[in-house]
């Protein structure tokens, strides 16, 4: 096969413009693939990302997030990733019980270290390279710090 035959030309959800894609899959397939999905040009899923990193700053600031530095590619990608963590550590606080009051002080005051470790995290890269971190990870960092501060 020819590289022409593997090439298909496609129009954009948003603007209506027609480019070019490659796909390497049976000729079926690709004219499947072709036909039903949703292609968006480089300028409109440019448009569209730029957007969305826009309104993630904007919650992330005001919930006393700093801006982040890197590429605009990584920022855009890292922006994305600190909104799911922050979803993951949101979920955990909600889910936990206490059977009484200082339990949920020493709870809340683990959330807070917790956080402020994370608004000083500017760095895109950090937060790409954590990106991985699951529910249980969090939850084993909160339970340490839980402890240094019943230490102290």
């Amino acid at each position: 096969m020819t590289d022409d035959m593997n090439t298909y030309e496609v129009k954009c959800r948003t603007c209506r413009t027609k480019f070019n894609v490659q796909l390497f899959d049976s000729h079926d397939k690709n004219l499947f693939v072709a036909d039903k999905k949703d292609w968006y040009c480089d300028k409109c899923k440019k448009d569209y990302f730029d957007k969305q990193t826009t309104e993630l700053s904007k919650a992330h600031k005001s919930i006393g997030f700093q801006e982040l530095n890197g590429s605009e590619k990584m920022i855009s990608w890292a922006e994305k990733i600190r909104a799911e963590l922050i979803n993951k550590v949101n979920y955990l606080k909600e889910s936990l019980t206490f059977k009484d009051d200082d339990a949920k002080a020493l709870s809340d005051k683990a959330f807070e270290a917790f956080f402020a470790k994370w608004h000083n995290a500017t760095e895109a890269k950090w937060w790409i390279d954590n990106r991985r971190m699951n529910v249980r990870d969090i939850s084993n960092q909160i339970a340490a710090i839980s402890e240094e501060i019943k230490k102290a």
